[in-house]
């Protein structure tokens, strides 16, 4: 797909015109690959003014700006619960994003974890990319998603969303056994990290999906990493 890196995978167009086609980065619909220099900037730059941090004009989007506020609390309760544990009032040195381009991934600053800005941040597209394997290898990357990959697309994207709060459930102890700061601020910068890309996850089933996809953004709260009647999706995520 074109242009967006989103957590560990995939690559999602993205049609930044207005908010409603901020939507486009993974359908297409409609719009041009060419983005002005006014644009560009929209999409560079994250508006941290709303509930959730983003740079989809998402406040373009009353529809899916509440969808994604009423998940915001349950994926709160859920870090807090299942989150690093003994840690929650402690205020520690991560990294934040204020802006996609390579400066902007470099801001640094105290914080308590669950207070954490978590939210969803798309690259700019690439007009140039090319599909670099299976049988259309080489050819220019998808402007629209074809049906019959659709249900395929939506069971990677819910996979791949799983790992990221089962790899923080397995995590939640070892900040009791680091060996040095300089360890346990790298893990729960992994930690934040794992948590920004379920937001990725979550915003394409949320957009995209409909309500089978809004379903499975709230069943990624509700598996836990071994849980006996609700484990996580992959088995290496089960073992504690």
């Amino acid at each position: 797909m074109e242009g967006y890196p989103l957590g560990k995978t995939g690559y999602f167009n993205a049609q930044m015109r207005s908010g409603q086609m901020a939507r486009s980065e993974l359908m297409g619909l409609g719009g041009y690959l060419v983005l002005t220099k006014q644009e560009f900037s929209e999409v560079t730059m994250i508006d941290y003014e709303t509930q959730i941090p983003n740079n989809v004009s998402l406040r373009d989007d009353r529809r899916l700006q509440r969808a994604l506020e009423s998940w915001h609390p349950r994926f709160l309760n859920w870090w807090n619960e299942l989150g690093p544990e003994g840690f929650s009032e402690s205020e520690v040195y991560l990294r934040t994003a204020v802006s996609i381009d390579p400066g902007g991934w470099a801001h640094f600053d105290y914080v308590k974890m669950l207070e954490y800005r978590w939210g969803i941040f798309l690259a700019a597209p690439d007009p140039d990319r090319k599909i670099s394997f299976g049988e259309d290898k080489g050819l220019p990357v998808w402007n629209q998603v074809p049906g019959e990959h659709r249900a395929t697309l939506r069971r990677l994207i819910v996979t791949q969303g799983d790992t990221e709060p089962a790899s923080v459930e397995q995590q939640r102890l070892l900040g009791k056994s680091a060996p040095s700061l300089y360890d346990l601020r790298n893990l729960f910068q992994v930690n934040v990290e794992e948590g920004r890309h379920l937001w990725a996850m979550v915003y394409l089933l949320h957009a995209y999906f409909g309500r089978d996809g809004r379903n499975e953004a709230e069943m990624m709260l509700e598996r836990h990493s071994g849980h006996p009647d609700r484990p996580r999706i992959l088995g290496a995520f089960n073992e504690m």
